[in-house]
Parts: C-alpha cells; sequence; structure tokens
C-alpha cells in the first residue's frame, strides 16, 4: 500500500480494477465506478489478473475538500461510487480542467471539481437519473434552487404529500445530502458564478441570493470554497490584472 499524501478520484472508464486501503475495505471495480483517495488513507489499486484497464483521474487539496470531508461529504468509509453513463462521466471529469495556468484558472477548476464531486455523489445515490428520479424530487430541487429565503419546511414537505421528516429521509437518500444542505450549496454555486460575471456589490449578491447579511453570506462562502467572496473574485480575475 501507499499514502499518496493529496485527494484523488480515479473512474473507470474500461477493465476491472482490485482496489483496496488500509481501513479493510476491498473491492473489484469495473466501468462506470469511482473510487476516492485521501491523504492519510494507505490504499493500493492494480488491474484485474489478466484484464486491461482504462481511466480518468485526478488529484486536488485545499481546505474546500478538508471541509467537505469533515461534514462527511468526502467519506474514507464510503471511497466507492458508482456513475453512469460512461461517456458522460468521463467527460464532466475531463471538463474540470481549463487549460489555463496561475490562480484564476485553478479557482475555477476547484468550483467545476466540487460541483463535480456533489453530482457524481448524488448519482451514486439515485438522485439524479432521469429514469429513476421521482416526479416530487425533481420538482422539489427545481423550488429549492430558486428561493430566495428559506421555506416553511412542513408546509414546504406537505406540498409533495410528506411530513417534514419523511421529505428530509427522502430527499438525503436520493440527493445525497440534506434538502437545507442542498439549497445552500446551489445558491453558493450561483454567488460563485455571480463573482466570476459582474462587479456586483457584495452585499447585493448576498440579498439577491437570501443570506441575511454581507457577513453572513462571506462566512458560508468560505466555508464551501475555502476562500471570502471578495478573495475569490479578486484571484480569479488576476487580482485586477
Amino acid at each position: 500500500m501507499r499514502v499518496l499524501g493529496s485527494y484523488a478520484l480515479v473512474y473507470m472508464l474500461a477493465g476491472k480494477c482490485e482496489f483496496g486501503d488500509g481501513r479493510g475495505y476491498r473491492r473489484t471495480l469495473g466501468a462506470g465506478e469511482a473510487f476516492l483517495l485521501f491523504p492519510d488513507v494507505p490504499h493500493f489499486y492494480d488491474p484485474g489478473a489478466g484484464e486491461p484497464w482504462d481511466d480518468i483521474w485526478l488529484v486536488f487539496n485545499g481546505p474546500a475538500f478538508d471541509g467537505w470531508r469533515q461534514a462527511g461529504l468526502l467519506d474514507p468509509a464510503n471511497p466507492v461510487w458508482q456513475a453512469k453513463p460512461v461517456d458522460y462521466w468521463r467527460q464532466r471529469i475531463a471538463g474540470v480542467l481549463t487549460g489555463g495556468r496561475g490562480a484564476p484558472a485553478a479557482l475555477v477548476e476547484v468550483t467545476r471539481l466540487l460541483a463535480l464531486l456533489a453530482e457524481m455523489r448524488a448519482e451514486h445515490a439515485g438522485g439524479l437519473s432521469a429514469d429513476r428520479r421521482e416526479p416530487w424530487l425533481e420538482a422539489a430541487a427545481g423550488r429549492l434552487e430558486a428561493m430566495a429565503s428559506p421555506p416553511d419546511w412542513e408546509k414546504f414537505s406537505r406540498e409533495f404529500g410528506l411530513t417534514h421528516e419523511q421529505f428530509r429521509k427522502k430527499f438525503s437518500a436520493a440527493m445525497g445530502v440534506p434538502p437545507a444542505h442542498y439549497r445552500l450549496a446551489r445558491r453558493i454555486d450561483r454567488a460563485a458564478a455571480r463573482l466570476r460575471a459582474d462587479d456586483s456589490p457584495l452585499k447585493q449578491i448576498a440579498a439577491e441570493l437570501g443570506f441575511c447579511d454581507e457577513f453572513h453570506f462571506s462566512k458560508l462562502f468560505k466555508r464551501r470554497t475555502g476562500l471570502s467572496p471578495s478573495a475569490y473574485r479578486a484571484q480569479l480575475r488576476g487580482a485586477g490584472g
């Protein structure tokens, strides 16, 4: 076994792979399965006996990923995810890289990678594939993304014929995260897009996206991305250069 010292996402494109880690996890993986490597967890992976294989992988580090690990969104106890079809996810993984250099390109890549990991995790939980998604779930996710203010969860849940507890459990199982976390993640993603696109004041962005004030917005944005909104915008644009 080896310790990489970084995070890595490895996605199987073809063939088979024998994967294991120092926590005792062992599994034979095939096309359409991904495994996560963690900086302090010993691991190994090798081609299956007599089998050619192909994969695509990304190696990454940073406080945003450490935060996701602390929150349980990246979990060494659950290192394998399934995501199909292969062609779609291969393109998504390759699309994380911008081909650019320096801090601005790196910030775009981190944002893309966080979105990729969230979607891949939800796909593994059965929350993204259209043929598996229940109509109520798609409707609920769309409404949560559009809401500027938090809903009355009991009332919101009853609109889908569920109690709040039933809604929270079913939504979490399908999407990989609780509904409140899902709504927050989508708002932060929208905020990142605004910071890239225009020079609107942070106070205005915070108000439009339903944050109680600029300070709260900055705190939550930094927790997700590792940078304050001002630092994110400045580095993305080369600090004005």
